[in-house]
């Protein structure tokens, strides 16, 4: 009764998930991954880890996470992946790792004390990590799926240690922990966790005995047991270094940072576990610079406590459970929350492999106060029925936070919502809360939340995107084409910046422009399936484009008129041919000198190629012939806004040559396409300081922008002598050694 009593509540409790969305890291490893759409190249994922996404920084060596996404894209049988049966599969395998739960805890609780209670208290723990709320961020969170699945597999690799002995000669039970790595990496652990298990429920020993002379052979032993799992994950985590790609990046920062704010984020995490009120998708929590932060000595202090406290109760066997609980919680932490910096610095994600341990420590230290206050409490019918229905209480009430949480995750704008409100300070919240509202055509309010961002993160490449996408929907070109040439500098090796920016050129009519702009993005990532599509859709434009010009140009040489010279001089401008399109606007002004609309085409090709005062020129005449001629009125706008900001930033340059105000003025060039410029200015800022990494950035970018591959080499790593940390210029620097090899090959 109660198995299928809990059996039930786990069903309700994820009932109104199975067809929550997609969310962020979703994207690049699922939707936009071309890699996990055929189920044969599944042997390609273990040799080639440029198959776990379609996000060059995310490339990390998980083949069997995303050998698990094929498989259930291939279940879905939708040409795009189909969220339920991601779900479903997921759901599935967490209920597996219950099952295997309830034998490992009784195992536990049996090795410590005999008793027929002990299956029901297995059945609660199992029953309490299942049901627990903050589960419910990692079950919801699609490719969160490599912490729940290599979880069971570890659970698994335990359960066959524990039930099968006589199969441990033959290390059978190392198999699924194998695999279990070749998921996510905190699989690693099950060495450490498999010591710890051997020392307190084989060689019954205490950790703080082990060690002394008389105990030697014990840890000998432990010691002998481990080693074969401790030196398969050396060996892997050296060889999944091995084929992790240079362009993976974890985006942290400073490790010894990282390393002091993480007693205080693992205090979080214990706080989630007994109190899961906060649960954030996205958190806003900042790295701590201070070693004597109010919080970092409040983290040492309760986290140093519970790890004392772990190794006193490793004395006596009856509080054994507690001490492996604990030290399973801390040792599952290890590869998140020490020396290895990730990028965000805590996810409420992270710790659903420790809450294994956490689970098990409390109920059995619940299960010894209850047996410690017995006597006091009796044995009544009433004090066991209050029991019960405190329990009860506790499973209903983490099913419903749950269930709630489930409908958290149910839409983006729910979602977004909630971290806005929780994570007031996390740009990438802010950031996706504004892509819901632009995607509602609320433009007001998504500019809102995107400038509230900016303020966090005034250097975040992907804000920048969506800025430019707002402002191509709100019909600001100029600006536009400024967010996402900005995008790209900041970060060039982004691939959803190329898509959509070639989205917007391809909507300007710049058909050829758009074209070199994603192969770009395809350069970075060949798997992208939206710049797939979009490549794909723009090199048939262009030959509709390069016939409709042949065509015009026939016409032009059978019978020329202003307006098939005008026809042709729009074709060319589509082309980026800007010197060709002048030439035709200014055949069409012969024929007819009062032709306005060619006087705009020149303005917009001398604007193009940074030619500003002929370019005003030409505007100013369209609009003397056509006063109210409203789009040679926004270029002349346009020309004079360039115009202005060269000319302010050359008059800094002039008054104070230094290397800053170089900087900025080749940052300026390299926004409007004029990359040598860009180069000139950013050498110029060498001769001012020549160890200025930054200047070398500008340099690469800008060669790898013109295909000079062996220039923006030369140069990016020059500016890798200086700052080897520069993540920007590493990045810049990738581009530019995978373009040289896609122009090689």
């Amino acid at each position: 009764v109660s198995v299928i009593t809990t059996f039930i509540l786990l069903l309700w409790a994820y009932s109104n998930h199975f067809n929550n969305p997609f969310h962020f890291d979703d994207d690049h490893t699922i939707v936009s991954n071309s890699s996990i759409r055929n189920i044969k190249n599944i042997p390609l994922f273990f040799k080639d880890a440029h198959t776990t996404s379609s996000l060059p920084a995310n490339q990390a060596y998980r083949p069997m996470l995303t050998t698990l996404n094929a498989i259930d894209y291939y279940i879905g049988g939708a040409p795009d992946p189909v969220p339920c049966s991601f779900h479903l599969s997921i759901f599935i395998s967490y209920f597996v790792l219950g099952v295997l739960l309830f034998f490992f805890f009784l195992s536990i609780f049996n090795s410590t004390q005999i008793s027929s209670w002990n299956k029901y208290l297995s059945l609660f723990a199992t029953s309490f990590y299942c049901l627990h709320t903050a589960n419910a961020e990692t079950i919801n969170y699609i490719i969160a799926r490599s912490d729940s699945f290599s979880t069971l597999m570890v659970v698994l690799s335990f359960i066959i240690y524990i039930y099968r002995p006589a199969w441990r000669s033959k290390y059978i039970y190392l198999i699924p922990f194998t695999i279990g790595m070749l998921v996510k990496e905190p699989a690693v652990m099950f060495g450490p966790l498999l010591f710890v298990y051997t020392i307190l429920f084989e060689q019954e020993s205490s950790l703080t005995h082990i060690f002394k002379r008389g105990q030697r052979h014990k840890l000998i032993k432990a010691l002998s047991v481990a080693l074969p799992a401790v030196l398969i994950g050396l060996v892997y985590f050296y060889f999944s270094r091995i084929m992790t790609p240079p362009s993976w990046f974890p985006g942290g920062g400073k490790w010894y940072y990282y390393l002091i704010t993480q007693p205080f984020v693992i205090v979080h995490y214990i706080n989630n576990f007994f109190l899961p009120f906060n649960l954030s998708a996205d958190t806003d929590w900042e790295l701590i610079w201070t070693i004597f932060d109010d919080r970092v000595i409040a983290g040492v202090l309760i986290v140093g406590s519970l790890i004392m406290l772990g190794l006193v109760l490793s004395k006596y066997k009856s509080t054994r459970p507690i001490t492996f609980g604990l030290l399973w919680f801390f040792i599952s932490l290890i590869p998140s929350s020490s020396i290895f910096s990730l990028a965000e610095v805590l996810n409420d994600h992270r710790p659903f492999f420790g809450y294994i341990g956490l689970t098990m420590a409390t109920v059995w230290g619940g299960v010894l106060l209850c047996r410690q206050f017995a006597p006091w409490l009796g044995s009544s019918f009433l004090t066991k029925s209050i029991m019960l229905l405190f329990a009860t209480a506790i499973l209903c009430g983490h099913a419903y936070g749950t269930h709630c949480r489930n409908k958290v995750w149910s839409s983006e704008e729910n979602l977004w919502y909630d971290v806005s409100i929780k994570s007031p300070k996390n740009a990438r919240g802010l950031m996706n809360y504004g892509n819901v509202q632009m995607a509602k055509g609320n433009f007001t309010a998504a500019q809102e939340y995107y400038e509230r961002a900016l303020k966090f993160r005034p250097n975040y490449s992907y804000l920048f995107i969506n800025m430019g996408v707002l402002n191509s929907a709100m019909g600001n070109a100029s600006e536009a084409e400024l967010n996402f040439n900005k995008a790209i500098q900041l970060n060039p090796n982004v691939p959803e910046a190329y898509y959509h920016f070639a989205n917007f050129l391809k909507k300007q009519g710049r058909i050829n422009h758009a074209i070199e702009t994603i192969r770009k993005g395809l350069m970075l990532s060949p798997d992208h399936v939206a710049n797939q599509k979009l490549y794909d859709e723009l090199i048939a434009m262009n030959l509709t484009t390069l016939d409709e010009m042949e065509e015009m140009e026939k016409k032009v040489s059978d019978s020329p008129s202003p307006e098939t010279y005008l026809n042709l001089s729009l074709a060319y401008y589509k082309q980026n041919e800007f010197e060709k399109c002048i030439e035709a606007a200014n055949n069409a002004l012969n024929l007819k000198p009062d032709y306005a609309e060619a006087y705009n085409n020149i303005c917009s090709a001398y604007n193009r190629l940074g030619k500003y005062n002929e370019a005003e020129k030409a505007c100013n005449k369209a609009l003397q012939i056509k006063p109210d001629y409203e789009l040679a009125k926004n270029n002349l706008q346009d020309v004079l806004s360039r115009k202005t900001k060269e000319e302010k930033m050359l008059g800094l340059v002039k008054s104070e040559p230094s290397a800053d105000n170089y900087i900025n003025l080749s940052l300026f060039y390299y926004n409007n396409g004029n990359f040598f410029k860009c180069i000139e200015a950013a050498n110029n800022a060498l001769k001012q300081k020549s160890k200025m990494d930054i200047a070398y950035n500008n340099i690469c970018s800008a060669y790898n922008s013109l295909k000079m591959w062996d220039k923006a080499i030369d140069a990016g790593e020059k500016g890798i002598a200086i700052n080897p940390a520069n993540r920007l210029l590493k990045n810049n620097l990738a581009v530019s050694k995978q373009g040289k090899k896609l122009h090689n090959n």
